[in-house]
């Protein structure tokens, strides 16, 4: 994982663009900021992200759960929703070299030259609409967005997904809570504290209970399926353990300015950080990852019974 994980980042530090981007409404600290996008979008972040990417890959074994290996293999046009660095599609470039796959998202973080010839990036905000036909695309995948959508976003951003994929195509998204299973009684205070106070700004932080809801709504989907892997938390794990609560750590003090206006005393947010990290280690905690799959209805009805 530490080969794969340094390689991307040294590709990801080379290309990014020097060009003003629209989307970035704010510099704080050196550290860029979207109105519609809780996290930073600079440098920092996609390293964490693609450290983010490994651990899961690792955890469930693979990079998707949709029975799409051999449309991917044979050759399909794959769409990645919210692709920050890429990392996703840039690693399945290489493995299915037939495919075809576009990232999308508000801000280019995508690789400018290294990356493979079947793909590429277009600036877009989902909640705006993508920018492609009806039935454009075989596989439609998005993960780890809830801190870009409000709650009542999700169902428009399912309702989109769903649009761009092709009858007979598959839409699968991924999400984990911020819900640690055998927190502590201070761990409980300072999480809920946050989840509550992203929920007054309209950010559900406990997303995975609503998304079938969301699919389901859709009377396109059919299909529905849906599994959840458990990620341990802290060093008693070994070294995946070790690794996601870093990604925790990290990603934790990447909220700093989203979280600005819960009442924190100065200092205190951070200092939160570093005492839950080491309860959730002492506690043997883990948290839980979610991926949630649906065929949009095939134009025949015998194709949706293969499935």
């Amino acid at each position: 994982m530490g080969k794969a994980y340094s390689k991307t980042v040294r590709h990801r530090s080379k290309s990014h663009p020097t060009l003003p981007d629209p989307h970035i409404h704010e510099v704080i600290n050196r550290r860029k900021y979207s109105s519609s996008y809780a996290l930073p979008l600079d440098n920092d972040e996609v390293d964490r992200l693609t450290l983010q990417h490994y651990i899961f890959c690792n955890i469930w074994g693979g990079n998707f759960s949709s029975p799409v290996e051999n449309i991917l293999t044979n050759g399909a046009k794959v769409l990645d929703v919210g692709c920050g660095p890429g990392v996703f599609s840039l690693e399945l470039a290489n493995r299915y070299p037939r495919s075809s796959f576009t990232g999308v998202d508000i801000v280019n973080n995508y690789p400018q030259s290294i990356k493979p010839e079947n793909t590429t990036f277009i600036k877009s905000n989902v909640t705006d609409g993508l920018p492609f036909a009806d039935n454009s695309f075989d596989f439609v995948y998005m993960r780890f967005m809830m801190l870009a959508f409000t709650l009542k976003n999700w169902p428009r951003v399912i309702n989109e997904l769903t649009r761009v994929c092709k009858p007979g195509g598959w839409i699968e998204v991924m999400e984990r809570d911020i819900l640690w299973f055998n927190e502590g009684e201070g761990v409980r205070n300072w999480r809920t504290k946050i989840v509550e106070g992203m929920r007054e700004k309209g950010i559900e932080l406990i997303i995975s209970p609503y998304i079938p809801n969301f699919f389901r709504a859709n009377e396109q989907l059919i299909n529905f399926k849906s599994d959840e892997r458990i990620e341990p938390l802290g060093a008693w794990a070994g070294i995946i353990g070790k690794a996601y609560s870093q990604v925790i750590m990290w990603g934790a003090k990447n909220l700093t300015h989203a979280v600005s206006g819960i009442e924190f005393e100065e200092g205190e947010y951070g200092e939160l950080i570093n005492v839950a990290m080491d309860e959730l280690d002492r506690n043997k905690s883990f948290d839980k990852s979610h991926r949630f799959w649906a065929m949009k209805k095939p134009l025949t009805k015998d194709a949706s019974l293969n499935y």
